[in-house]
């Protein structure tokens, strides 16, 4: 057994014929907040079972706690504790805590233990690509049963067009933005639209009692990002507000009038007697979104999945979020685990960033190059003069994307300047990164998203609407044939 210093709480103890009791103390550096018995305290109290002859056997094995029966806490905030523990007949242990006043804490009837051995242990721990995951879409089973929504039913254009009682499914189509219209522009438009959809229909009592289905094209192969914006801000929605949002993304052969809907109306059918919140369209079929564990190959440069066999130890990488905790992690990694040579960190606050002159300190003592310059990269003039500087004789062969910026709060609460300001950290910039180095020679395109868009985290709506536009930038350079990797991260 190895404990690190917060738990090596254990300060004397005593043993009699058949208990054993113990002292125990919380650290200095654990707090007591917010625990009726703080887990290192408490887990200190049992390290003395080794004294009641119940730890370890025969194969040299230990014993780990198991299950618990019969437990009551008395009292909390308590940080010093007497500990009393006797085998039970069972082939458990009882344990009796005090505080230093002999009042009870805490006790427990049984507390189980059972063997495990080292190969056990290491078993138990996964090979680093099962804890990997990627996004497929599958088939909808029985898609063509669907009865419930049939196309009498569905009205149009929820918006100002609907009088009277609502029907159980309203359908709001996402308008195809105009060809002279950027992507940026078109990202940030669809977004506020579609945000003042959501905030009026769960601010409308009426809507309680039917569904509001949000109807895009191309939100989930990376060919419209304003699309995959909304699904992403939706997805935050459904999470807030279950039951209340559909999203269905067509293809470009799937046709119907809306005046009748005929075609929708057996496709909703479908959709909503399957219980699915989202719903892709393609080639006449019905495809479901899953999490799929992902192969070793997404975890290195190794040429599948949007990756290149190899960067140009020659060429320069550019970070952004550089002198950050995630860029400095992935500057790191990028010398020592890929041999870069030559860095570019881009932040707001550049060399004045906090850390930034030891992280460049760092990076040298490793052997690279290392330039930081304070640009915006949601400024594409800016930008485009950062690039423009890089030498010839080290082209920009790589770029990471990490920069972001959190203004959380739930879909009610946001506001277009709230969606603006986190939109343009993360998509605008990685939209600006990838049109400003689509024709260099990259071995890496890699965008730091977010499980917010994956799973439309409650609360990030406009984070998960900029990531959920870096996630389809990557399947859109994949699809043109460039180097392209979303990685869409959780807790760290």
């Amino acid at each position: 057994y190895v404990y690190g210093p917060v738990f090596q709480g254990l300060r004397a103890v005593w043993r009699s014929e058949r208990d054993v009791y113990a002292e125990v103390t919380l650290p200095e550096q654990a707090a007591a907040d917010g625990f009726g018995l703080h887990p290192a305290v408490l887990d200190a109290a049992l390290h003395p079972i080794g004294l009641t002859g119940l730890l370890g056997g025969d194969d040299g094995g230990a014993v780990l706690p198991f299950a618990w029966s019969g437990v009551r806490l008395h009292a909390t905030g308590a940080t010093t504790l007497r500990v009393r523990l006797t085998p039970t007949d069972d082939g458990g242990i009882a344990v009796a805590v005090f505080d230093t006043a002999g009042q009870p804490v805490l006790t427990a009837d049984s507390l189980v233990l059972r063997p495990v051995t080292t190969d056990q242990l290491g078993a138990g721990v996964p090979d680093v690509a099962q804890s990997l995951f990627a996004v497929e879409w599958v088939p909808l089973p029985d898609a063509e049963s669907g009865t419930t929504a049939a196309a009498a039913e569905l009205v149009w254009g929820w918006h100002g067009q609907v009088a009277g009682e609502l029907p159980a499914v309203v359908v709001a189509e996402l308008p195809t933005p105009d060809d002279a219209v950027g992507v940026v522009e078109a990202t940030h438009a669809a977004s506020v639209l579609v945000l003042g959809w959501v905030q009026e229909w769960l601010a409308d009592a009426a809507t309680e009692g039917s569904r509001l289905v949000v109807v895009t094209r191309g939100a989930t192969d990376g060919s419209d990002l304003a699309a995959a914006a909304v699904w992403g801000l939706v997805r935050s929605a459904q999470s807030e507000h279950p039951h209340r949002f559909v999203l269905l993304d067509l293809d470009d052969d799937t046709h119907y009038d809306s005046d009748q809907g005929s075609e929708l109306g057996r496709i909703l059918s479908a959709v909503l007697d399957s219980g699915e919140s989202e719903i892709a369209v393609r080639a006449g079929g019905l495809y479901v979104r899953r999490l799929v564990r992902a192969g070793t190959g997404r975890l290195s440069l190794s040429g599948s999945d949007g990756l290149s066999a190899g960067l140009d130890a020659g060429g320069t990488v550019v970070v952004t979020g550089g002198t950050g905790v995630l860029g400095g992690l992935v500057a790191r990694h990028l010398v020592t685990a890929h041999g870069v040579g030559h860095l570019l960190l881009l932040s707001r606050q550049g060399l004045a960033a906090a850390g930034a002159a030891e992280l460049v300190g760092e990076l040298t003592g490793l052997g690279a190059r290392v330039r930081v310059v304070a640009c915006d990269v949601a400024d594409r003039d800016a930008l485009a003069e950062v690039l423009a500087g890089v030498p010839a004789e080290h082209p920009v062969v790589g770029v990471v994307h990490t920069a972001g910026v959190l203004d959380d709060g739930v879909v009610e609460a946001l506001t277009p300047r709230r969606l603006e300001t986190v939109l343009r950290a993360k998509a605008d910039a990685a939209w600006w990164l990838h049109e400003l180095t689509r024709d260099a020679d990259l071995g890496l395109f890699v965008v730091y998203s977010s499980a917010a868009a994956t799973l439309g985290s409650p609360g990030q709506g406009n984070y998960a609407a900029a990531n959920a536009v870096l996630d389809a930038l990557a399947l859109r350079r994949q699809a043109a044939g460039l180097v392209g990797q979303s990685l869409a991260w959780g807790l760290w």
